[in-house]
């Protein structure tokens, strides 16, 4: 059985230091999902994540070429991307 994962890959500033990339699980998707199914679940979590730097701002979402989803700012200030990206876990 595979189990996918959805990950959010985030850029998030630390005091006194470079800002760090930081990479979470936002949802699990078991069962018996092929990948296009598990690409209907990245899409719906992509939608509906909303990463803590953007919590009460805007956001628009947009899916790159490899498949994974940007989660941007709606206006025009500077802001690192959040990408949600798809993948196959391994069970070792």
């Amino acid at each position: 059985m595979t189990t996918w994962l959805i990950t959010a890959e985030e850029t998030v500033p630390a005091e006194g230091a470079p800002p760090q990339r930081q990479v979470k699980v936002i949802r699990r998707v078991r069962g018996n999902k092929t990948r296009e199914e598990a690409l209907v679940e990245l899409h719906k979590a992509a939608k509906g994540h909303v990463p803590d730097s953007l919590k009460g701002s805007g956001r628009v979402v947009g899916r790159d070429s490899d498949g994974s989803f940007w989660v941007l700012p709606n206006n025009n200030r500077a802001h690192p991307p959040c990408v949600i990206r798809l993948i196959e876990q391994t069970h070792s």
